[in-house]
């Protein structure tokens, strides 16, 4: 925290409070404000003016100062050291201001004071407090990076004194700076607004009092002039309304055409009274009272159904403007996404916002603080999108394939979540094609088999027409293809001969003739020839075998 030295309330802190965004001011700018609209700070900020402090706002001011003054020791007692007020902006978001009024010299404790009252000491107590004091704090401890901050509702006296405590929450934080981010675009875009005062309503000016004496015949009556001024008034009865002044102006002219019509039919009854009928008069109090009537229905009529026009117009060109925002950021992400992505965004509530306001200037601010918020919570909901986007290109580069619903993950799902899917998605993938890759490799490797000992059987010779067909067990005495077992002598006698020479020692080269060369080449053609024959199944052939390799 950068710290200033100035001292609350002089020109110098007035100064630069106009310069920065204020802790202050952080509830309206969320709108959670009890004493300022959000709309009312953007045209302060605009304008640069400061409000000027009334007679009754310096009184409780002051009643507040000593209050805090005589609460300090207090605050200093719980808190364990001493406290001294500081201003101070925030080094990483140098447009951020807290005015604290009080902050330890570790500046890891701070300490806000309001006055005491009922209401607020209640929810300290419950530690429910109002969204209007956390916004504050939020910003007071996101300036000053403390700890924690001692929140006290008190008038100095131990007796009424209640404090709790405040915390810092990144994710509060985060909505903080994003609130101020959407404030500067919407200041940056400010168009004032005409100033409206608040309307109050004027009815026509005043009709003569009909006055009728009868004796039998109308003897005086101000009738004729009565008509003429009333057929005038209501005919300047205006019934295009715009502004709160004319709202204003048409509800007053309703209640005073209802007056008008009691007075025509109280001055009918007196009239009454003295004489039994007189058509001419009555016809025409029943005409007056008749058109006033009709005029009053009218506008009454025409007021309910202008403040709705206006009320539409109003909520028609705040969900235009998000809407609007929406838009970019759907672009924005379109262009950010390799996939079809459909961003839902946050409902705006300005319906809801809207409901229970009267005038055309409280529906007007309730519909823009609304669309505020709500372009708040979409920008967050856009930045995890992105953050969601970038982590799935990086975990799917290469394996696009297996994210053909990238575009709803990305909105559903979290960064880290979002690497965790991708990549439970991709070992998966991976273990299933090297299952299919050996199993590919198997059925070559198979084929290749098959193809090679069907091509051995294709380049044996075929047996001679008088030789034995080739055996497939071996026959018993008295079958057919029986022959008398192998004298093995000689087989017995190669092996001798063949232990023999193992023994001796072998050079690295042997020089043998040209004949013993090819003779030996034609002899394993011939045990080649024999075992792709099947030589093995032939009769006599584990009795050689046997024999040769016990010899």
């Amino acid at each position: 925290m950068k710290i200033h030295t100035v001292r609350q309330g002089t020109q110098e802190w007035h100064a630069l409070r106009a310069n920065h965004y204020t802790a202050s001011e952080a509830p309206a700018m969320a709108g959670a404000s009890k004493y300022q609209s959000r709309a009312e700070l953007l045209k302060q900020k605009y304008t640069g003016e400061i409000p000027e402090v009334s007679d009754a706002q310096q009184r409780l001011f002051d009643k507040g100062h000593a209050a805090e003054a005589a609460a300090r020791p207090i605050a200093e007692e719980i808190i364990g050291e001493e406290l001294y007020p500081v201003t101070g902006t925030s080094e990483e978001h140098p447009h951020l201001l807290a005015s604290l009024d009080g902050c330890t010299l570790l500046e890891d404790v701070i300490w806000e004071c309001k006055l005491w009252n009922q209401e607020l000491a209640a929810a300290v107590r419950a530690e429910e407090l109002p969204e209007h004091y956390l916004v504050q704090m939020d910003q007071q401890l996101l300036v000053s990076g403390a700890e924690k901050c001692l929140f006290m509702c008190t008038d100095g006296t131990p007796e009424n004194t209640v404090f709790c405590w405040h915390y810092p929450d990144e994710a509060r934080f985060q909505r903080l700076l994003a609130g101020w981010q959407q404030f500067r675009q919407d200041l940056a875009d400010y168009q004032p607004r005409a100033q409206q005062v608040a309307a109050q309503g004027e009815a026509p000016e005043a009709l003569p009092a009909l006055s009728i004496d009868l004796t039998g015949a109308v003897q005086a009556s101000n009738l004729p002039d009565f008509k003429q001024r009333a057929l005038a008034m209501i005919e300047g009865i205006k019934t295009e309304l715009t502004t709160d002044k004319d709202f204003a102006d048409a509800e007053s002219t309703v209640k005073f055409l209802q007056r008008g019509e009691k007075q025509l039919k109280a001055s009918k009854q007196a009239a009454l009274k003295q004489t039994a009928t007189i058509a001419e008069l009555f016809d025409t109090i029943d005409e007056l009272a008749e058109t006033m009537r009709q005029k009053r229905l009218q506008l009454d009529n025409l007021v309910k159904a202008e403040k709705d026009n206006r009320r539409l117009d109003i909520q028609r060109g705040a969900e235009q403007a998000y809407s609007a925002h929406i838009g970019n950021i759907e672009k924005e992400l379109e262009a950010a996404c390799s996939w079809p992505i459909t961003f839902r965004a946050p409902d705006a509530g300005i319906a809801a916002a809207m409901k229970g306001k009267r005038t055309m200037t409280s529906l007007q601010d309730a519909a823009d603080t609304a669309v505020a918020n709500a372009k708040i919570q979409a920008d967050e909901a856009a930045r995890q999108v992105r953050a969601s986007i970038d982590a799935l290109k990086q975990e799917a580069e290469g394996f696009e394939a297996l994210f053909a619903d990238g575009g709803q993950l990305v909105c559903d799902k979290a960064p880290d979540d979002l690497r965790n899917l991708a990549r439970s998605r991709i070992a998966e993938h991976k273990e299933a094609e090297a299952r299919r890759q050996e199993a590919e490799r198997e059925r070559i490797r198979q084929e290749e088999e098959a193809k090679a000992k069907a091509a051995a059987e294709q380049e044996a010779p075929a047996p001679a027409e008088d030789e034995p067909a080739i055996q497939t067990h071996s026959p018993s005495p008295g079958e057919p293809g029986y022959r008398q077992p192998l004298d093995t002598s000689r087989i017995t006698q190669a092996a001798d001969h063949f232990q023999r020479g193992s023994e001796i020692a072998r050079p690295e080269m042997v020089e043998i003739p040209r004949k013993e060369y090819d003779a030996l080449l034609e002899a394993r053609a011939k045990l080649d020839a024999l075992e792709a024959a099947g030589v093995d199944n032939w009769s006599g052939y584990p009795d050689a075998m046997a024999s040769l390799e016990a010899a």
